[in-house]
């Protein structure tokens, strides 16, 4: 499933896009250098290609994660260090969506936890959250 169709499937559009959670998210892809950028960010880290390729796919269909770091940044990194390896995609009110590459798991909770659930692709993780607001009533 593409991303477009993830959306589609959960949230609804308004004429400022997506509406997700009570949030509004547009889909800009990221440029090629955008992509070369995160490519060398990840080779500085080591992430391991397998992250990385599921990554671009995602970046190449929406250059951010509800309007935090686009894939560019290095302020994904913040949370990687000699004990803690996370790429921390952003926050969405008090939840913090990361990948950990300890326990090779995207994971969503509160300030890197994983209290609201561990999934193994980037995609299990977002559609866990938007069918989660789906469910709520919170996508329309």
């Amino acid at each position: 499933m593409t991303l477009k169709e993830l959306f589609e499937k959960y949230c609804a559009m308004s004429e400022w896009g997506y509406v997700c959670n009570g949030h509004c998210v547009e889909l800009t892809p990221a440029s090629e250098e955008e992509i070369k950028a995160f490519r060398t960010i990840c080779d500085k880290y080591g992430v391991e290609q397998k992250i990385v390729a599921e990554l671009e796919e995602y970046y190449r269909q929406n250059n951010n994660f509800f309007d935090y770091f686009r894939c560019d940044e290095e302020s994904l990194f913040e949370w990687w260090d000699d004990d803690q390896k996370c790429i921390w995609f952003g926050c969405v009110d008090d939840n913090s969506f990361i990948y950990d590459a300890n326990t090779h798991k995207y994971a969503i909770g509160e300030a890197g936890s994983n209290d609201f659930g561990e999934y193994d692709t980037f995609m299990e993780m977002l559609e866990a959250y938007l069918k989660y607001g789906y469910e709520l009533g919170a996508n329309c």
